[in-house]
C-alpha cells in the first residue's frame, strides 16, 4: 500500500514537470512569433519609406502635373496615389535640373515636404518650392485647360 502511494506521487510529480516543460516551450514559441511579427512590421515600414533615384512614378498615381519656376526651370511632378512619394523630372530631355528622382514625404511644420537625392520639395496650396543645398526656386503650375492644378492643401 505504501509502495502504491509512492508510485502514485512520483507519477503526479513527473506529470507536473512535463506540463511545466510544455508551458515553457509554448512561451518560447510566443516570444519567437512576436519577434518575427516585429521584424516584418519594421521591414514593411522601411520599404514604404525608401526613396529611389529612378524617378519612375508609381503605377497608381494622381496624374502628372507641369510646373514652371524662376529662371525658366520647368518640370513635371507625379504624386503617388497615397501621397507618400512624388516623382519629379525636367520637362525637356536636355535639361539638367531638376534631376529625375522620386522624393519621399517627410514631416513638415507647414504644408507638405518631400526629400530625396539632395532635392527638397515643399508645397502649400498650388505653389511649390524646389530646393537643393542652400538655393531654392519658387514654382507655379503651368495652366492646362484640361485639368485643374494639383493642390497640396493649405
Amino acid at each position: 500500500m505504501i509502495l502504491a502511494g509512492i508510485s502514485h506521487l512520483s507519477t503526479v510529480r513527473l506529470d507536473f514537470l512535463t506540463k511545466s516543460a510544455d508551458t515553457a516551450g509554448m512561451k518560447n514559441s510566443y516570444v519567437w512569433a512576436g519577434i518575427i511579427v516585429v521584424v516584418l512590421v519594421i521591414g514593411a515600414v522601411l520599404y514604404q519609406q525608401k526613396g529611389t533615384a529612378s524617378g519612375e512614378p508609381a503605377a497608381d498615381n494622381f496624374g502628372t502635373y507641369s510646373y514652371e519656376c524662376d529662371e525658366r526651370v520647368t518640370f513635371t511632378m507625379t504624386p503617388a496615389s497615397d501621397m507618400s512619394t512624388i516623382a519629379i523630372a525636367p520637362n525637356s530631355a536636355d535639361a539638367v535640373y531638376p534631376p529625375v528622382v522620386t522624393l519621399v514625404k517627410k514631416d513638415a511644420t507647414s504644408g507638405v515636404r518631400y526629400e530625396g537625392g539632395g532635392v527638397i520639395f515643399t508645397a502649400r496650396g498650388e505653389t511649390v518650392t524646389l530646393g537643393e543645398g542652400d538655393s531654392a526656386i519658387n514654382c507655379s503650375p503651368l495652366q492646362n485647360p484640361d485639368e485643374a492644378p494639383f493642390n497640396f492643401g493649405d
